[in-house]
């Protein structure tokens, strides 16, 4: 071999060699993208509505369908649908979901503790410190002794469902804001830090259930914060009271949708 040659090959395999360590990247998975769970990642409040998803009001504005939509080619079966339950997904939702799926998304817990029980309860005009005391503890009883199992059994399912597939689980947003807000109706400043607190409970064992099962958890409440009903309109991320179409109230608007849920929610997918 001339010298020439012996110098190029030496360079090749250094340049191999130098390239190989390098930090190694991720699998990306394969297959399409599902979306499980309640209106909060149907898109209720939202807008934009699918007429075939009936009553489920799954909008073009939540954020399973702009993140399939911001990348071309994106097979997306979005089952998720408004009022359900952990119960209804395992046994309504995860039948559904398509063999190869290679990314699922979940949001499910509220509805499993009345959270539009406690909502009615705590935040309408005209009602009492005891019913909201009521609401809440019923709430925070289901999340202690009976959502634990609930989602455990849920997630247990869905590894099973789509074994390989990256599964990222979300969280809610805190709906209220609790200082600067004097002249908010929603309730009183005690309910709503305590509606806050509930949540934040809720997102806790929703992320333990997460790093337990193996899935990524996407926690919507750093970019959701200041944006809460009572931060003023032109700053809330999330619907108040929407009268005439009252199960529209309490849940993400199209702005929250895309600037709160969907940033954590595609990290977490990448």
């Amino acid at each position: 071999m001339s010298l020439l040659r012996r110098t190029c090959a030496c360079a090749v395999t250094a340049a191999v060699l130098l390239l190989g360590t390098g930090p190694a990247r991720a699998a990306e998975p394969g297959g399409g993208y599902t979306a499980l769970g309640d209106s909060y990642a149907s898109g209720v409040g939202a807008g934009a509505y699918d007429p075939a998803s009936g009553d489920c009001h799954r909008s073009a504005n939540a954020y399973p369908a702009l993140w399939a939509a911001a990348r071309p080619g994106t097979a997306l079966t979005d089952l998720a649908c408004s009022g359900a339950t952990t119960a209804d997904v395992l046994n309504g939702q995860l039948p559904r979901l398509p063999r190869g799926t290679g990314r699922v998304t979940l949001t499910i817990g509220g509805n499993d503790l009345g959270f539009t029980d406690a909502v009615l309860a705590c935040l309408q005009p005209l009602t009492t410190d005891a019913r909201c005391d009521q609401a809440l503890a019923h709430s925070a009883d289901l999340l202690d002794h009976q959502l634990p199992g609930s989602y455990d059994r849920l997630l247990t399912a869905v590894s099973a469902a789509a074994p390989g597939a990256r599964v990222v689980v979300t969280g809610y947003p805190d709906l209220l804001q609790t200082t600067g807000s004097l002249l908010c109706w929603t309730g009183t400043e005690q309910r709503r830090a305590r509606f806050n607190e509930l949540t934040d409970r809720l997102d806790e064992l929703i992320r333990r259930q997460a790093a337990a099962h193996g899935a990524r958890f996407a926690d919507p409440r750093p970019a959701f914060a200041g944006h809460g009903v009572c931060a003023g309109q032109a700053g809330e991320w999330i619907n108040g009271i929407v009268l005439g179409t009252l199960w529209e109230s309490f849940h993400p608007t199209a702005e929250g949708q895309s600037h709160g849920y969907l940033p954590v929610v595609s990290d977490a997918l990448s």
